[in-house]
């Protein structure tokens, strides 16, 4: 079969970089199934992306369709002849299908035999069935946040200018968005106008007109750039990915434009610098061996800036940034940090839930009850205690109003500058983690802890809880993080108290409130074991100590553990027997008394010294002990169950039966509820 080249771009007004991403991906996933689905095989794909359009490539495509033979089922036999004769239902089958009596087949199919037709079907040529699938394709696309085109009233990223669309050099018959597909294509906006192109040469004809198409092109054009000024200049310029990306996807034909700024602003803490030059501006910042310069370097969508006035706007620009930065810094170091902390009256927090000063004192309050769940030291309340007070103290200074990216680290250059401990000042910086719990210093993960409980709290009292689809106060990171911080931290701690506490701070928290969060947080929990690599099986079945993630995520490791090492069957060979007939029962109380025959006797001995060496390891974080414990009760409760009939005509023994079974099943459930995990393998645990 003839191999081909394919071509769709689209050209657009500016996609939006927070688009982009998405966009690439949906094509990747897509564009390789929808051509399989039509018999249409390719060697090569590649799709691009700049500022002003994407698309593809498909390189090594199938002239036609792959051909295939399509059967259909008819009537039965009995049904299509009489007397070897066709009747009117195998008539109407064949005219419906364009065939005739040779095109068909009797074959048995069960115990009837059916009329079969066969025939091949021709595959459609390429560039009949590309535009239809093109169509298909560009029109299943979602996005973050689409627009309404003006011209045809229909959704999409942005407003099509061009559309180009071609099987080797054949224009396809494509329409969208009100534009018919053609073979000519833009430059760039400023030094190229419209050009033609085709699948073969779309690259270099592009280049031709200053726009490097192909986004790999222009990344490495880039990290050689600057590679290239490193050398000559003998500095170093650090290529942070993100801003190396924001790069890539703002310009079409990416061209350095080294530059310096006033030396005095090098007086700023190089945070201050580098959020200025990076954040602000996308460009890199340049280091010397004695760290920050006053240099940098940005990148133009065009050719060479030989006059050098993008250079003198771009140092214009940052210079005015910087001095900005400057005149607020030496401002806000005019008075000692804590005095900021009265200022947070005046900041609203969240409608409902008070100020940041109202916010601020909650969080002392939960930072310091976990510190007594630690049985912290004194001194050790103390420096939290600081870190908890002064953790908001850099909202109300004029430099993160104007830079708010710098929350946090402004808070720590302060906290330094007024003669903070360095665990406060780190405590200040790093309580905005979120997943990187074990790198920070302690004070910082307390507080992080106590701010994020404090929304929660908060946001379920006042009735803002998530949907599946909507989280606007970022809830369900706020509580995967407080998880994460007391599982990796090792805090044998109740979660449930501490909810309760940050609760007892607000005005008219329901009951209801407090029982929707611990849904939502058992909910978390089972989402954070998955993310850590359990099955869904042993997650459900330890979901319920949500309450103390510590002791939840080591009872999963130990009932993997368990699995691995066959003690598992045995525990479930025993709950599944005593829980499937004491689940409905809601009573543990038995007497002794009238425990009568010898198996029954005999399980409640080894219960009676279970029980207490299970209760001993639970107490001692012993898990895998536990479990091993549990497991010595199989043969009892095989030999009751062989020998003992539960549900005894006397209402007095049949009830004392199933409540002493019921307490068994409740000292299973002490550890975990085991019913996912009835009929699981080795392999449903990690």
């Amino acid at each position: 079969m003839k191999q081909s080249n394919s071509l769709l771009e689209m050209g657009v007004e500016e996609l939006p970089s927070t688009e982009i991403d998405f966009l690439i991906q949906q094509l990747v996933a897509k564009l390789p199934e929808m051509l399989e689905r039509e018999r249409i095989s390719s060697e090569r794909i590649k799709v691009f992306y700049s500022a002003r359009r994407f698309g593809f490539l498909i390189y090594g495509l199938s002239d036609r369709q792959e051909s295939y033979v399509q059967e259909k089922r008819g009537p039965s036999h009995s049904i299509a002849f009489k007397n070897d004769k066709p009747t009117k239902a195998l008539e109407g089958f064949l005219k419906s299908n364009s065939a005739s009596l040779k095109d068909i087949e009797v074959r048995r199919e069960g115990d009837r035999e059916y009329v079969f037709l066969a025939r091949n079907v021709e595959g459609l040529p390429a560039s009949t069935v590309l535009p239809i699938l093109y169509r298909e394709l560009i029109e299943s696309l979602e996005f973050k946040r689409p627009m309404r085109l003006p011209a045809t009233n229909e959704r999409f990223v942005r407003p099509v200018r061009w559309i180009v669309a071609m099987f080797n050099d054949e224009v396809l018959d494509l329409e969208l968005f009100g534009k018919k597909a053609g073979k000519r294509t833009s430059g760039h906006r400023f030094l190229s106008g419209e050009l033609e192109v085709n699948p073969v040469s779309y690259f270099d004809d592009l280049r031709s007109a200053y726009v490097i198409a192909d986004q790999d092109e222009r990344r490495e054009r880039v990290e050689h750039t600057l590679k290239e000024l490193e050398s000559s200049l003998e500095t170093n310029i650090p290529v942070e990915q993100d801003l190396l990306e924001d790069v890539v996807k703002l310009t079409e034909y990416p061209t350095p434009v080294p530059g310096n700024f006033d030396k005095k602003y090098l007086d700023l803490p190089p945070e201050v610098i580098t959020v200025s030059l990076k954040t602000h501006q996308r460009t890199f910042p340049v280091y010397s061996a004695e760290g920050i310069s006053n240099a940098f370097v940005a990148f133009q969508d065009g050719r060479e800036d030989k006059r050098g006035n993008i250079r003198l706007g771009y140092e214009e620009v940052i210079n005015a940034r910087l001095e900005d930065a400057h005149f607020y810094y030496f401002r806000d170091l005019s008075e000692p940090l804590e005095n900021y902390v009265e200022k947070l009256r005046g900041i609203l927090f969240q409608v409902g839930l008070g100020t940041l000063y109202d916010k601020t004192q909650r969080i002392r309050r939960i930072a310091v009850r976990i510190l007594q769940l630690l049985d912290a030291s004194a001194e050790e309340i103390r420096t939290v205690d600081r870190t908890a007070l002064l953790c908001k103290a850099d909202l109300a200074t004029r430099m993160v109003q104007e830079f708010p990216e710098l929350q946090g680290t402004m808070g720590k250059i302060y906290a330094e500058k007024c003669g903070e401990s360095q665990e406060v000042a780190l405590g200040i910086r790093d309580h905005y983690t979120e997943n990187d719990s074990r790198s920070v210093c302690i004070s910082a993960l307390i507080v992080s802890a106590a701010d994020k409980i404090d929304t929660v709290a908060g946001n379920f009292a006042v009735g803002n809880r998530p949907s599946s689809s909507k989280d606007p106060y970022a809830l369900k990171r706020k509580v995967d993080s407080v998880l994460r911080i007391l599982s990796d931290s090792g805090w044998d701690i109740d979660l449930r108290e501490l909810f309760e506490i940050a609760a007892g701070y607000l005005d008219n928290v329901s009951s209801t409130a407090l029982s929707d969060l611990g849904k939502f947080c058992e909910n978390r929990f089972r989402f954070f074991l998955e993310s850590q690599g359990y099955s869904y099986k042993v997650s459900k079945a330890v979901s319920t100590w949500w309450w103390n993630p510590y002791r939840g995520s080591e009872i999963a490791a130990a009932i993997v553990r368990a699995m691995e090492e066959r003690v598992l069957e045995d525990v479930m060979v025993a709950f599944e027997r005593v829980h499937n007939i004491s689940k409905n029962h809601d009573s543990v109380e038995y007497d002794g008394r009238l425990i009568q025959q010898n198996a029954e006797q005999e399980l409640l001995n080894c219960f009676m010294t279970i029980k207490d060496r299970v209760t001993d390891a639970l107490k001692k974080r012993l898990f895998d002990k536990a479990l091993s414990d549990l497991s010595e009760l199989r043969h009892p409760v095989d030999d009751y169950f062989d020998n003992v009939f539960v549900m005894d005509n006397q209402i007095d023994i049949r009830l004392n039966r199933l409540g002493f079974l019921k307490a068994i099943d409740e000292l299973f459930l002490q550890i975990a509820d085991f019913t996912p995990l009835l009929g699981t393998s080795i392999a449903d645990g990690r």
